[in-house]
Formats: C-alpha cells, structure tokens, sequence
C-alpha cells in the first residue's frame, strides 16, 4: 500500500477532487457562510438552512442522480444522513448518536483523514479482487491438471489450503 496517497507527506494535501470524487455539503447552517466555507475548500454543491430530514432527502437525491454516496459528519443532526448513506463517517470528536449511526469513525477528528480512507479503500478492494483472482485460478489450473491425471491429491491440498495462506499473508 506504499502508492496510497498520504495527505501529511511533503505537505502535499490530498484532496478528494483528486481521487474523482465529487462532493456537496448538505449543512443546517445559514446559506452565506456555508457558501462562502464551500468556497474556500472547494466543495461543488451546497445546500444549506436545511432539517435533519431534509438533509436525508437531499442525500438520496444525491444518490439517485450520481449513484453511491459517502457521508461525513459530526453532529446529531446527521445521524439519520450517516445511517442512510451507503458509508456513514463520523468524526471521532462527534456526537454519540453520529458515531453509533456511522460505518468509520475516524478518530483523529482530521478532515484530511477522509481522502486517506477512500485510497486506502481502494487498494484493499484491488489487493482483495487479486488475490481472489489469483486462489481461483490456481484452483481451476489444479482441476484442470487433476482430470488430465497430471496432478494429484497433494497438489489438490496445496491449492485449496496453500494459495489461501498465501493470499493472506
């Protein structure tokens, strides 16, 4: 996982613009300073003044118009948005009720934690998807070579025991 993107290395932040990721902030708070925040991280949608339903609504908006959708949150205002959302997040330093309806607590309470969490999500799916490929194929290579009477019992073993502790270590 060394080529996952580390947003405190050599100063360089990471954001999430630069792994593909589109955002919006969905915020209870007045439209001019939630505009003028969104503006200076560079978010690309806000919707602000809004209820906690109403946020929810907004979310599966979202989701139907993008497909799937990560929430980041603290308060208890965005309990139901993190429960609803296809990955809840929650700041370490939120609320009881954001933390216990998020799916990750990131516990450093560090926005740039989340663009770190998304890349190392996809290097666990890509090195999860190899190794799945890899057992697999190693199985069908020992069937094959077992029904042509070219492998045996022990090869058999080795590629159902062996390539499993190989994928995981």
């Amino acid at each position: 996982i060394s080529d996952v993107p580390k947003p405190e290395s050599k100063g360089a932040n990471v954001r999430l613009h630069d792994l593909g990721v589109r955002t919006a902030m969905l915020t209870g708070d007045a439209e001019a300073p939630a505009k003028r925040i969104a503006a200076e991280v560079g978010i690309d949608e806000v919707r602000s003044e809004l209820l906690p339903s109403q946020k929810l609504d907004a979310m599966k908006e979202i989701r139907a118009q993008r497909g799937s959708v990560a929430f980041v949150g603290d308060g208890i205002n965005d309990a139901p948005v993190l429960a609803g959302a296809d990955v809840g997040m929650a700041m370490g330093s939120g609320s009881d009720a954001a933390i216990e309806a998020a799916d990750v607590v990131v516990m450093n309470s560090n926005m740039d934690s989340v663009p770190t969490a998304i890349a190392l999500a996809r290097a666990v799916q890509v090195n999860a998807t190899e190794n799945v490929v890899f057992a697999i194929g190693v199985k069908i290579l020992v069937m094959v070579l077992g029904f042509v009477g070219i492998a045996s019992m022990w090869a058999a073993v080795f590629a159902d025991v062996g390539v499993a502790l190989i994928a995981v270590l």
